[in-house]
């Protein structure tokens, strides 16, 4: 497999991930949370989950513009791998100061490794190869 194709699956499944994940959590926040083995919070802070949902959806989508022209593709990457990596510090952090429980971590390591592939395919300059 070449990296053209590589880097096309990547963009579609992980924008078609968040696309799907940040849906769910502005229609089912609480059965988002069940699906990913932690516990909802009350009603009442399932508004917030929703509207968090609309940031995981919108940083799914700009995936798509990466497909929509590939020479864009070097910018999605560095945009969604830099609010994958802000989003792995904070929920370890919080986990670490006991304001998540547990379960959290797996999202904390997913946006990590995530964003810890993208940065390195943007190192090796993976991009320029589709530019050609």
């Amino acid at each position: 497999m070449n990296r053209k194709n590589v880097l096309l699956g990547w963009t579609a499944a992980f924008g078609a991930m968040d696309a799907f994940t940040g849906l769910l959590l502005v229609f089912a926040p609480a059965l988002t949370l069940r699906l990913l083995g932690i516990e909802p919070p009350g009603p009442g802070a399932l508004v917030f989950l929703s509207w968090i949902g609309v940031f995981v959806g919108a940083v799914g989508l700009s995936y798509g513009l990466a497909l929509i022209n590939p020479r864009r593709g070097a910018t999605v990457w560095t945009f969604t791998a830099l609010v994958r990596t802000l989003v792995g510090i904070f929920v370890s952090c919080r986990i670490a100061a006991g304001d998540l429980a547990l379960p959290w971590a797996v999202v904390a390591v997913a946006d990590l490794a995530v964003a810890g592939f993208q940065f390195a395919a943007l190192r090796g300059r993976w991009w320029e190869e589709v530019r050609r």
